[in-house]
């Protein structure tokens, strides 16, 4: 009889222990390893050089012209996101109570913006300009390889979700399902501008020597 108490106890202590939110964020459903810049930009193209000081301070270091970037309309890309409490405030203004979430994007019209690897390794390494950018070794350097904007973006809140934001609930409205069907993602907020900015990008670390990451 001992023994079955100490293990529901056990069960039950285990059960009651607080959700980890140092657990890695789950990854994209769609743009995967992009990340969402703090706010909406015509700035900071692909060809991008950028830097992470040891403060985690982000500071602009120069586009590099030589890196041509190329374009293609991607039409509406529909997906689930993840992202930091610290994105969602600076993107929304609405404070979460976790340490990320997962939501449902929907950026209509999406158009995206890359540059070729040969590009990247000519323009940064055969022409020495990686020796000449990267001035600091404290900071990290890095190149942005790919862009998506839009003039419309849609981000969807569940229900779960929904309860853990401490304030900006008032920026969210909430779609009525029809008859008996149910939706995931019910509570959204749509942001639009007058012309396509950029709102996600896919970055490359980079150093003096080509590939200092590999292995």
């Amino acid at each position: 009889m001992k023994i079955l108490i100490a293990f529901l106890l056990l069960v039950t202590s285990i059960h009651s222990l607080p959700q980890n939110d140092n657990a890695p964020m789950p990854p994209n459903s769609i743009l995967k390893n992009f990340k969402p810049f703090p706010t909406p930009r015509t700035n900071y193209r692909p060809g991008t050089v950028y830097r992470i000081a040891q403060s985690g301070v982000q500071y602009f270091v120069e586009d590099v012209k030589t890196i041509n970037a190329f374009e293609s309309d991607e039409g509406t890309l529909i997906g689930r996101m993840s992202f930091t409490k610290v994105e969602i405030l600076g993107l929304l203004n609405i404070e979460i109570g976790t340490e990320h979430i997962v939501l449902e994007v929907e950026i209509k019209n999406a158009i995206r913006e890359y540059n070729e690897q040969t590009t990247i390794d000519d323009a940064m390494w055969e022409k020495d300009n990686a020796d000449r950018l990267i001035q600091d070794d404290s900071s990290k350097y890095f190149i942005i390889r790919e862009t998506v904007s839009t003039q419309e973006i849609t981000y969807r809140f569940a229900e779960n979700d929904f309860n853990q934001i401490v304030t900006g609930k008032a920026n969210l409205k909430k779609a009525r399902a029809r008859g008996d069907a149910v939706i995931d993602f019910p509570y959204t907020v749509t942001k639009k501008s007058k012309i396509p900015r950029r709102l996600f990008y896919l970055d490359q670390p980079i150093a003096r020597e080509p590939y200092p990451y590999d292995g």
